[in-house]
């Protein structure tokens, strides 16, 4: 599709815009700012145009790609981005309102508002990307043993998103390791 093609290829500007600003150590975070912030306003510009495409077409062919192109960005984002950066874009306390995680799932007057798990366009094939990224970021966090904090809003987030009921939170198998023995001192 032309329009993925594009949009994603932008975003791949943007990034490497952002990187090279991080790589010039001689630079003022002004410039840093405002490349994350232009990239932060992109993601959400693009997912909010998504979400109109999603609602105003009735065809369900064209609109499954649009429906997951949001997810598949922020999935290319954090693929590209060092932790330090994911960490900002992820939840920017300079940038609230564009940060990735203010519109997946958001708080505004008590009322839940969503962006990105709004029902056009949190489908299934947006759930398993949308997995993907936790599962991928918690991989990354539990390797480098970092940020505790970081790791637990990720998992917040996931409890948050999806219900209890969720096939992927259950243990379908029910496998168990009997191996661990649990020994109380008395």
């Amino acid at each position: 599709d032309e329009f993925e093609i594009s949009v994603r290829s932008h975003l791949l500007e943007l990034i490497e815009q952002l990187l090279s600003v991080q790589s010039d150590r001689n630079n003022v975070d002004e410039d840093d700012d405002a490349a994350l912030t232009t990239l932060l306003q992109y993601l959400k510009d693009v997912s909010l145009l998504c979400l109109h495409i999603s609602i105003t077409t009735n065809s369900t062919t064209n609109t499954t790609a649009i429906k997951k192109l949001p997810f598949l960005l922020i999935e290319d984002t954090i693929d590209s981005l060092p932790l330090k950066l994911i960490q900002r874009v992820w939840s920017s306390s300079a940038h609230p309102s564009l940060c990735i995680s203010s519109y997946i799932l958001s708080n505004n007057n008590n009322n839940q508002t969503t962006l990105l798990t709004s029902p056009q366009l949190f489908i299934p094939t947006s759930k398993f990307v949308l997995l993907r990224i936790c599962n991928k970021l918690l991989r990354l966090l539990s390797n480098t043993n970092r940020d505790a904090n970081f790791a637990g809003e990720i998992m917040m987030l996931l409890a948050q998103v999806f219900p209890l009921s969720e096939r992927s939170a259950m243990n379908v198998l029910g496998g168990f390791n009997v191996g661990n023995v649990l020994r109380v001192e008395g």
